[in-house]
């Protein structure tokens, strides 16, 4: 469903993938990346990163990128921490590995239990500007992390999120196309107005 939702309204996003449930669906990573998204790495089980020892977290990230490229055959450059826990610490051994570490500019928390779709769409309509990445959820991590276990507000609320970007004309784009259309316009090359859909992906998507 958010895989149509997106190639229905000609947007990209970038995909941040749990190891284990990559493991646990390599089709549907691929299936990802065959419709023109980016997939950055989620971790291996999704661990609030700050909570783990240098040794652990550096597991964490090392697996989940690993896990990754097994099944793309790609390594992913682009790095999400969970719950955007990520200290001094955590982002020193994210840059030691080569990864960007991303943020979000726009987060709904739509992971929250009870959270509705109205009050995901109205959350991220009021904060997006040109250029925001938004942070959405379409899956549920694995145990022990605790969140909801149904998606559907998220989905709805896409199915409205995307055409009322596109009626604002925003360009929907990865995080690495916003990164080159934010290094274009500050050296004066055009003005892009465009926004991203970060979307951490936890169990597959349908």
């Amino acid at each position: 469903m958010v895989r149509q939702l997106l190639r229905d309204h000609n947007a990209r996003a970038t995909f941040f993938l749990i190891g284990q449930r990559v493991r646990e669906h390599p089709e549907e990573a691929r299936a990802i990346v065959a419709d023109g998204h980016e997939v950055g790495s989620h971790t291996l089980t999704h661990p609030r990163l700050t909570d783990l020892d240098e040794g652990e977290a550096r597991r964490e990230i090392e697996e989940g990128v690993a896990a990754v490229e097994e099944v793309l055959g790609t390594r992913p450059r682009l790095f999400r921490p969970p719950g955007f826990h990520a200290d001094d610490r955590v982002l020193a051994i994210v840059a030691e590995l080569g990864l960007d570490a991303v943020f979000a500019d726009v987060d709904p928390c739509d992971w929250q239990p009870g959270l509705v779709s109205h009050a995901i769409l109205s959350r991220v309509l009021a904060s997006c500007d040109a250029g925001c990445v938004v942070d959405l959820h379409d899956g549920y991590p694995p145990p022990p992390t605790r969140s909801r276990e149904d998606c559907t507000p998220t989905v709805e609320a896409l199915g409205h999120l995307l055409p009322a970007f596109v009626r604002l004309g925003y360009e929907l784009v990865t995080v690495s196309e916003l990164r080159v259309h934010a290094a274009h316009d500050s050296a004066g090359v055009g003005a892009s107005r465009s926004a991203t859909t970060a979307s951490p992906i936890s169990s597959p998507p349908e």
